[in-house]
């Protein structure tokens, strides 16, 4: 097969179910000792044989999302702020609508150091309000998406962030009338639809669950790349504009263009989207697989939600994740998902605090901190897409490419947490994103291990466990970084970067793990890293 970097591979192959009747129990999950099987897919074929299109949707489609995330996410941050200020402790909107602008004085330096403290406190419930639910939902996501497919969990967290800034929109316009004498309290309220639809949890489950349902071999690691570079590229379109649209309109008008931007791709879902997985595979109530005749449209059957099965429902959860595998297979599975969740404690910790750090240590506008945040993503997109030649490259010359390409990734990550720690001037941060360039390969690379080492029927339970996790972490992160930052705030700002530099650090000694115990079966390991 030719392996170039965008050589044309079969993204669609069959899922081989493992047991007669679908179960995930030990006595009928045998993949360890045989060869990794197609993987099957619901999707129809033409006449002539070829594909649905639409499978090829689903990257744009998160590339929207993110773009509506991240075009109000500076901004969301900028107006808490100006409330807090105004509402919360009483300066004046005169006072208050000099901050993050090119006109701060002495006095408004003052200002941004006392209101920093409690806006962050604002940030910091809002992703805890934002974690609670999903954490809870995330514990079924996976057996939800075996049953129901993936195409709902889609629909259901597209649906929730595009309410989420609906209701930012009529806060924003509410402040502006009243001058920002409006809580910034209100925001937390904005999440409460976006946690009870699953946040982001919902929709990287079932996107990784598509991915997987429509893609075998070698091209599953391309697609996750590119899956990977959609949320970049988004973040980037979304940040770039972001600055622009802001300084031209208004709160309101950057919180109204995400949530039409979110419910376009949502309608586009409902109607273009296929199912990735086929009726008859969809698992039944009592874990076995469902008959043709399942309902995609949500009905749930009653005994489903009794406590007995939600209790047998946890137990097979449970054993899915930890179950004893042959070879090292159950100790790389862990091993990749804890650098993921280390990962994700840095990523969510490092948010929480980095736009108050740049304001407190540059005296950033919105618009430059936005057209910062554009190159910071940009290059590592680019550099993404450059991975998928590097991988072929390191195809060429070792049977372990997909691990060598996560270890110069955590290796980036490092090099750019020091670069920011040591930044005093403008230039030095963005050198930092020199450093970093390669630094959005490591999650693809870890998630490529994890479902070349599930069978089909797992990846879904053992992914929302991973998202569980991942939801849970901003309940430490987020705490740990906020407590540091507002320690060291007068001190030394930048330090929670030492502790992002350190934390991928213990990622890279558990992948010098991995790399010990991939060495003990070469020809078992071979396909599942090359």
């Amino acid at each position: 097969m030719n392996e170039e970097p965008h050589a044309h591979e079969t993204l669609v192959a069959k899922v081989r179910r493992h047991g007669s009747e679908g179960s995930i129990s030990a006595a009928s999950v045998n993949i360890d000792t045989q060869p990794l099987a197609p993987a099957t897919t619901g999707l129809q074929q033409n006449a002539n044989g070829t594909i649905q299109w639409g499978i090829y949707l689903l990257e744009p489609l998160i590339l929207m999302l993110l773009f509506g995330y991240n075009f109000s996410s500076t901004v969301l941050k900028n107006q808490i702020i100006y409330q807090t200020c105004t509402s919360w402790l009483d300066y004046t909107d005169a006072e208050c609508m000099l901050l993050g602008t090119k006109n701060a004085t002495n006095a408004t330096k003052q200002i941004e150091a006392v209101v920093q403290p409690y806006a962050a406190q604002i940030f910091l419930i809002m992703k805890i309000v934002e974690c609670i639910v999903p954490a809870l939902c995330g514990l079924f996501v996976g057996a939800w998406a075996d049953r129901y497919g993936r195409k709902p969990l889609l629909m259901a967290s597209f649906l929730g962030y595009s309410l989420q800034y609906l209701m930012s929109a009529g806060i924003a316009q509410q402040a502006m009338e009243r001058h920002g004498m409006v809580s910034p309290w209100f925001y937390v309220l904005t999440v409460i639809p976006l946690a009870c639809l699953g946040s982001s949890i919902t929709y990287s489950v079932a996107a990784v669950c598509f991915i997987s349902d429509v893609s075998t071999g070698k091209a599953r690691s391309y697609r996750m790349i590119a899956y990977e570079l959609s949320m970049y590229v988004g973040l980037m379109l979304g940040a770039y504009s972001s600055g622009y649209v802001y300084e031209a309109t208004n709160a309101y008008m950057v919180f109204a263009i995400s949530a039409l931007v979110i419910l376009c791709a949502f309608f586009i879902i409902v109607f273009f989207l296929p199912e990735s997985l086929p009726a008859t595979q969809r698992l039944d109530s009592d874990g076995s697989t469902a008959p043709a005749t399942t309902s995609t449209s949500g009905s749930t059957n009653p005994t489903f939600w009794s406590c007995n099965k939600l209790i047998q429902l946890l137990k097979e959860f449970w054993h899915t994740c930890v179950r004893t595998r042959d070879f090292k297979d159950r100790s790389i599975i862990i091993l990749s998902i804890s650098i993921l969740l280390l990962s994700a404690f840095v990523n969510d910790g490092s948010n929480s605090v980095f736009y108050l750090f740049i304001r407190e240590r540059f005296h950033w506008t919105v618009r430059q901190f936005t057209s910062y945040e554009s190159v910071s993503i940009l290059v590592p997109a680019v550099a993404g897409s450059g991975g998928i030649f590097i991988l072929w490259l390191l195809r060429k010359c070792t049977n372990s490419s997909v691990w060598w390409l996560t270890f110069i990734s955590l290796v980036s990550h490092v090099a750019s947490s020091l670069c920011i720690a040591f930044a005093f001037v403008d230039w030095q941060i963005y050198l930092a994103i020199g450093a970093g360039a390669l630094k959005s390969l490591s999650n693809p690379m870890c998630r490529t291990v994890i479902t070349n080492l599930l069978p089909a029927d797992e990846r879904g339970k053992v992914f929302s466990m991973l998202s569980v996790l991942q939801s849970l972490i901003p309940f430490a992160s987020s705490t740990l970084y906020i407590v540091i930052y507002s320690i060291t705030l007068i001190s030394y700002p930048g330090f929670f970067n030492f502790v992002s530099a350190n934390v991928f650090g213990l990622a890279i000694i558990l992948l010098l793990i991995v790399w010990r115990q991939k060495s003990t079966n070469h020809s078992h390991y071979e396909p599942v890293f090359k």
